[in-house]
């Protein structure tokens, strides 16, 4: 149940337009709500009450007996309003038909507490029942398998779960997979809520569903995701692009990166927890932040909710008064992901009229601990970075743990206390960073305390977060560029061709005539070719190409030609193009157990480095453009980077200079510099096939590629194009779904 609806009268539209039903309750009716102490549905009736809210609370139960003033029924249908929601307390074998009963009541919502759905081996048709029934009756629901959700804003507790007294409302989100992640981030003390939700298996609302909500909800910030599978990813990255245009952004803890971890979560929900590093690259073109652990994630929250506006780039300074405090920092921006400003002339000679003679003029700057007792001295400091054109967010390394002696406390409270003025004076953003991760003294906390200047705690966190929000300032949704003649390709035609050839191919593979066009149509350079049915035809195709000359078979039926002794290189005579021909088609012939005496003649292209690129498919992601060291060269790097297209040229080179191609293509032990730039253009021509491609759900394969001398082009020597089934049967030891580089020819 995907479509979207309208809100009344507020403007917006939702996927599920009774999510907002379900997460705004006016009443709530609680089935299985027993008088039994600790009872899932007593505990929820009593985090309502401790809330406040003011809506209707009916129970339902087979024994009708009223449980602490609210009145008990023994069925649904005698309930006698409607409730918005219903919150169901029941074993996991009764929950289908009490939904059917509550949409037929005309419920909204439903909040499914129990397990035994698609985490369990017999619950799978009990889950496509229940999503059967909450379409049919037009309901959102929560669950199966979680702990429900909360709005402390609006006193709204559907959970019977214990996460405190007090927590505050704020503009922090939170939607997780997993109930212990609601707990771990609402207990941390840091952070203010406006929704949190524990999803569980995510049957029938999903988490393309509540971001598609949340981002849209006026007093919602920053989302925190904790993931441990996503089932509808180009639902999820519309609604995170949907938060970018209004300015609220998504950070996301997956869960299950390993392969361990991955057999975890699947015992835990069910999720299909994919290739960790499609996920990241799925990550990067949907603006999603990611982090690695809990505290990442809760620091990158704070600087998000609190931090407004942005830092308008992603150029940062550090100033603090520790030398050694600075040198940490130091090394965890190498390790990181922050970019570090380069300090103006101007700057420069402005912080040598502040600082002793002795300190150093860099960033990271060490502001030296003269200043700690000088406040109105590190305002000015602060001010003069600032203030530097080229600093897009001033960060303040400064500790003060809890149990830091009063009077210290007093001196960095001060010190904090300038902090505000600098904010509103350089228009330039500042956040703090902690060292140290286990608190704030309170005298420190209150002098930022009503600012929008956050302080992130642990070293390693705070970079995190500090990353988060330089992450965040560039989230412009990365387009691919057409190039050359591709705005005069005719997308349909190519699909149609495809799909024929692939109807009439029993190996699921494009014929060999159908793959040159392509070539020429989308400007893939091939070597000069000719097919031959015989040694005669062979050796008049070498001589009419020009020696040397390389031969391979041309059956469909062989997948990788060198392993069945299906390639001959180097041909320079007649009589070797003879012999290789008989050669190559015994060969062939022995391993399909059928003749096969076609062959392919093509140049001999020498030279070069040799490189591959690719586009597989990704069962939860879609398609997933591949490239790395190719031929002979793939062992350099058995795990190609990745991304998701459309690519821009920008990031068709960042890719290129994660692998080793970047040093091979520079001239790797005194070989001529290789035409990365053909390259780079080739890379864009197979995004645009694929993107042609896209509905045949096929595999490309180029590999590998002779990437020439600078100024010499790029030759594809192997090309194919293959069903996305067929290629999973051509892998059965594959365990994972991201594209991996095809064998040498």
């Amino acid at each position: 149940m995907s479509g979207s609806g309208p809100m009344g009268g507020s403007g917006r539209t939702y996927r599920q337009p009774a999510l907002d039903d379900l997460l705004n309750p006016k009443s709530v009716v609680i089935v299985g709500l027993s008088p039994r102490p600790g009872s899932t549905g007593r505990r929820i009736l009593g985090n309502l009450r401790r809330a406040g809210f003011g809506g209707a609370v009916h129970g339902v139960h087979p024994g009708g007996r009223d449980v602490d003033g609210v009145a008990v029924y023994r069925t649904l249908a005698d309930v006698p309003d409607t409730p918005t929601v219903a919150l169901i307390c029941t074993p996991g074998d009764t929950v289908p038909a009490l939904v059917d009963e509550a949409g037929a009541k005309g419920c909204r919502g439903a909040v499914v507490y129990a397990s035994g759905f698609e985490e369990t081996a017999g619950g799978a048709a009990r889950a496509v029942r229940l999503r059967e029934l909450a379409g049919r009756h037009g309901m959102s629901l929560i669950g199966p398998n979680c702990l429900g959700a909360f709005n402390p804003g609006r006193d709204v507790w559907l959970t019977g779960t214990d996460f405190g007294a007090d927590l505050p409302a704020g503009p922090v989100a939170v939607v997780s997979q997993s109930g212990s992640g609601c707990i771990l981030l609402a207990g941390s003390g840091r952070l203010g809520f406006s929704y949190v939700v524990s999803s569980g298996n995510e049957t029938v609302t999903g988490l393309a569903d509540y971001l598609d909500y949340l981002v849209q909800d006026p007093s919602t910030r920053a989302v925190g995701i904790v993931v441990e599978g996503i089932g509808d990813a180009d639902g999820v990255m519309a609604a995170v692009r949907k938060g970018h245009d209004s300015g609220v952004a998504v950070v996301a803890l997956k869960v299950g990166r390993t392969e361990l971890g991955a057999r975890n979560v699947a015992s835990h929900t069910g999720a299909i927890a994919g290739d960790a590093r499609v996920y990241e690259a799925f990550c990067r073109r949907a603006g999603i932040v990611t982090v690695d652990d809990f505290d990442q994630l809760t620091e990158a929250l704070v600087a998000l909710s609190t931090l407004r506006p942005g830092p308008a780039g992603d150029r940062v300074a550090f100033v603090g008064l520790s030398g050694g405090e600075i040198g940490l920092v130091a090394d965890a921006v190498v390790d990181g992901d922050v970019r570090l400003a380069e300090l103006s002339a101007g700057t420069r000679e402005e912080l040598a009229r502040i600082l002793p003679d002795y300190a150093t003029i860099a960033n990271p700057l060490d502001g030296t601990g003269q200043l700690v007792g000088e406040p109105e001295r590190f305002g000015r400091l602060a001010a003069a970075v600032a203030g530097d054109p080229g600093v897009d967010l001033l960060t303040v390394v400064l500790d003060a743990p809890p149990s830091l002696g009063d009077r210290l406390a007093a001196s960095y409270t001060r010190l904090l206390a300038t902090l505000p003025g600098v904010r509103q004076r350089s228009g330039t953003p500042v956040m703090v960073l902690s060292n140290y991760g286990g608190g704030l003294h309170p005298f420190a906390a209150d002098a930022l305390a009503g600012s929008d200047i956050p302080v992130v705690h642990g070293t390693r966190a705070g970079m995190a977060a500090i990353a988060a929000v330089t992450t965040t300032t560039a989230t412009a949704s990365h387009q691919g560029q057409d190039v050359g003649e591709a705005g005069e390709i005719v997308a349909a035609g190519s699909l149609k061709a495809v799909r024929r050839a692939l109807d009439a191919s029993p190996s699921g593979q494009v014929s060999g005539d159908l793959l040159e066009e392509l070539a020429e149509r989308y400007g893939l350079p091939l070597p000069r070719r000719a097919t031959a049915g015989s040694a005669a035809e062979a050796v008049a195709a070498a001589e009419s190409i020009g020696f040397p000359v390389v031969l391979k078979t041309a059956s469909p039926k062989v997948v990788h030609k060198s392993d069945a002794g299906g390639v001959a290189v180097g041909l320079s005579t007649a009589s070797q193009v003879r012999d290789a021909y008989e050669d190559v088609t015994s060969s062939v012939a022995r391993h399909l157990g059928e003749p096969a005496p076609q062959v392919v003649v093509e140049e001999m292209v020498s030279g070069g480095v040799e490189a591959f690129v690719g586009c597989g498919l990704d069962p939860v992601f879609g398609q997933v453009l591949a490239l790395g060291a190719g031929g002979t060269l793939v062992e350099l790097q058995p795990d190609p980077a990745l991304t998701l297209p459309p690519v821009s040229p920008k990031e068709v080179r960042t890719l290129v200079a994660s692998t080793p191609l970047a040093r091979l293509f520079g001239g790797y032990r005194g070989s001529p510099p290789s035409d990365a730039d053909a390259f780079a253009d080739l890379v864009l021509r197979v995004a645009r096939l694929a993107a042609d491609l896209r509905e045949a759900a096929v595999e490309i394969d180029l590999n590998p590629v002779a990437v020439l001398p600078r100024g010499q082009g790029v030759r594809v020597l192997d090309l194919r194009i293959v069903a996305a089934d067929h290629s999973a049967a051509d892998h059965p030891a594959a365990d994972r779904p991201a594209p991996k580089p095809p064998q040498t020819r």
